[in-house]
């Protein structure tokens, strides 16, 4: 985009959006509030209306609000558009399969990070984070049914990626992109961040990584739907293997416990991620600036 296409400087475009989303965001736990009271009786149907009012308030309308006001062309700066190259698609979903046991790795290892004695209170406050987040899955698993795990993953797989892109990648990423930030720093600020909204500490290194990753298919293929593809993907594996284990042991063994693969089957991960991510690069007929 040229500049002449942007109004306002960046510090003023990234306090708009952080300004939108703080209220945004206020209605969304205002929101959250009502759904409980009129819906505490089924707290899965709460939580699930919930996450959808979440990811529309807080999420897709900062993101668009902020476009529309900064310039002329919001499309342009959502990278709204489709994939030069649609085989990128294909390339994602390998992706999400062959870097599962080297992505396992991180987040067992973080996972079990160790603390301090002294920051005994703190590692507890940040466990039971860990906690509430899996009991919220717990709630929304109590019903193994197949058109369950359908809604699921509209929900926490579809929705979510769109959402959280359209903000992070879309918006944040490309703000500061556009606004003269070198795009390899854009994309590790906005990882960091990205990272950080989610308040759990034993899974902040591992979402740093996807949302870099998510950040470099951006900045690749100029399009916003192939992160979100990304994002979705990996979200809904994530659904139906929560979905499996409540549906064969039950929704009690719905953990966030991570699994150590085999070092050989790590390393030929590694391998083929980094095999991968080259072949992502050179699909995108757009060259990295």
């Amino acid at each position: 985009m040229n500049k002449s296409d942007l109004v306002l400087t960046l510090g003023k475009r990234l306090l708009l959006m952080v300004c939108i989303f703080i209220i945004c965001f206020m209605l969304t736990s205002a929101a959250a509030f009502v759904l409980m009271k009129l819906l505490g009786g089924n707290p899965a149907s709460a939580m699930r209306i919930g996450t959808v009012v979440q990811d529309l308030l807080a999420f897709i309308i900062p993101a668009i609000v902020t476009a529309l006001i900064v310039t002329r062309k919001p499309a342009e700066l959502l990278c709204i558009r489709p994939a030069a190259n649609p085989r990128i698609f294909l390339a994602v979903l390998v992706m999400a399969f062959a870097s599962i046991p080297a992505l396992e790795s991180v987040i067992y290892w973080n996972y079990h990070w160790e603390f301090p004695e002294s920051m005994a209170e703190f590692v507890a406050a940040a466990r039971a984070m860990e906690d509430n987040a899996t009991n919220m899955m717990r709630v929304m698993m109590q019903n193994t049914s197949v058109l369950s795990l359908i809604v699921n993953i509209l929900i926490v797989g579809v929705l979510a990626g769109f959402s959280e892109e359209i903000l992070f990648r879309g918006c944040f990423q490309r703000l500061l992109t556009t606004g003269g930030v070198n795009p390899h720093v854009a994309i590790w600020i906005v990882a960091v961040c990205f990272s950080a909204m989610h308040f759990q500490l034993f899974g902040f290194v591992p979402r740093i990584i996807l949302g870099a990753y998510f950040g470099y298919l951006l900045l690749w293929t100029r399009s916003l739907w192939v992160p979100v593809v990304a994002h979705s993907l990996n979200n809904t594996l994530y659904v139906i293997a929560a979905w499996y284990q409540a549906r064969t042991e039950g929704v009690d063994a719905v953990t966030e416990e991570p699994v150590m693969y085999s070092a050989w089957l790590i390393a030929l991960s590694v391998i083929a991620a980094i095999v991968i991510l080259l072949l992502q690069k050179r699909l995108s007929s757009i060259p990295t600036k």
